[in-house]
């Protein structure tokens, strides 16, 4: 094995480490298909309103002709990231080490990511837990949505807060199934699972089985579950446009009377627009929770 590797690494804001993270397993994917991004969150502390000071975003590749070009790959991607969102040139590092592909994981670390939620990656063992907590164990950065990205922490909150105990639950656009695994872990009798996605899915489906929650959720491929009675709860975790075209699609009538729609994904300045498409459907808001510029909604269908 090569004991030489170049280390290159990012610090950004919590919120724009998921697009890099994409950037880093897309143009440097690990052999054995595992993620190549590498995410440290520092000073990560959301039960008391503070967010992570930074995370820092790393990935590996091998100090040779082919793993240079993969660095000037990435150099370009960013760069290009950078014309939307703040992202600094990386840092490049040379490292030396014996067994690089298990050296990496000494930055990931157990995190809490709401009042009740723990996500856990999948080789680390499980932190003491306090009453009514839970711990999702994740392969870090198979799929989007591993906790990071403020969205689906107000997905989370607003998920605990409907109490999905005992009842049936849909999750639109799963991603890695982070949401869908915490609604079984903290008491679904039924969820059912859906994204776009193929290469979600089969994340999603992993995650399912990591955690042991198989006999609770299905995974299926699609935007909304076809011939399927209402949910007691739905919740999206998408952009604003994509959940008032849901909206068009019949989501609104994958929630049964009486039951409740969270939403997130919502960039601020959209909060209204989404409002008024459930409001025109005779829902009712319950619930808003909102971190930096991202929004998260619950409504209620009338009985």
């Amino acid at each position: 094995m090569n004991e030489r590797w170049l280390e290159i690494s990012v610090t950004v804001d919590p919120e724009v480490a998921e697009a890099v993270s994409e950037v880093f397993n897309r143009l440097n994917p690990t052999p054995d298909g595992r993620s190549s991004a590498i995410v440290e969150v520092r000073g990560f502390d959301p039960v008391h309103g503070r967010d992570a000071l930074h995370a820092v975003v790393r990935t590996y590749v091998p100090d040779t002709p082919e793993g240079r070009e993969r660095l000037r790959r990435l150099e370009v991607a960013l760069g290009h990231l950078n014309a939307i969102r703040p992202v600094p040139e990386p840092r490049v590092r040379v490292i030396h080490a014996d067994d690089w592909t298990e050296a990496w994981k000494r930055h990931y670390k157990p995190m809490r990511i709401s009042d009740r939620c723990w996500v856990v990656p999948a080789w680390l063992p499980v932190p003491p837990l306090g009453e009514g907590e839970i711990a999702i164990r994740l392969e870090p950065g198979m799929a989007f949505g591993t906790g990071l990205h403020p969205s689906t922490r107000l997905a989370l909150r607003l998920l605990e807060r409907a109490d999905p105990a005992g009842k049936r639950v849909l999750d639109v656009g799963t991603g890695s199934g982070i949401l869908a695994v915490a609604a079984a872990l903290l008491g679904a009798r039924e969820v059912v699972a859906t994204d776009v996605d193929p290469v979600a899915v089969d994340a999603a489906r992993d995650n399912v089985r990591r955690n042991r929650v198989e006999s609770v959720v299905r995974v299926v491929e699609g935007a909304l579950p076809t011939a399927a009675s209402p949910f007691d709860i739905v919740v999206v975790n998408i952009l604003a446009p994509v959940i008032i075209a849901l909206l068009d699609q019949g989501l609104w009538e994958r929630v049964r009377p009486g039951g409740v729609l969270i939403l997130s994904g919502i960039v601020a300045p959209q909060e209204t627009e989404v409002i008024l498409a459930v409001g025109g459907r005779g829902g009712t808001q319950v619930d808003r929770i909102q971190e930096e510029d991202w929004v998260g909604l619950a409504f209620r269908r009338p009985e």
